[in-house]
């Protein structure tokens, strides 16, 4: 399991907005983790600067939007 980032806030699209820890970049689609081993979905766009890169996750169709909420300020994880 590897640090992915912090989790800014969720786009008016249902996307979880991360900005990444360390500038290294997650293969895309892979698996986006909580703190918890909890899979909430995939990375789906990365963007931004490339030395401060932002993630895109777009989350499980079944995984719940206040949960989602909740991540905010929380760093999650890639597998």
């Amino acid at each position: 399991m590897k640090r992915l980032g912090k989790v800014l806030h969720l786009s008016t699209h249902g996307n979880l907005i991360i900005r990444s820890d360390d500038g290294s970049l997650p293969r895309m689609n892979s698996s986006v983790l909580t703190k918890k081993m909890e899979k909430i979905g995939t990375v789906y766009d990365i963007f931004g600067p490339e030395k401060d890169p932002y993630i895109s996750v777009r989350l499980f169709k079944n995984y719940p939007v206040s949960k989602a909420k909740a991540l905010i300020n929380d760093r999650v994880y890639t597998a």
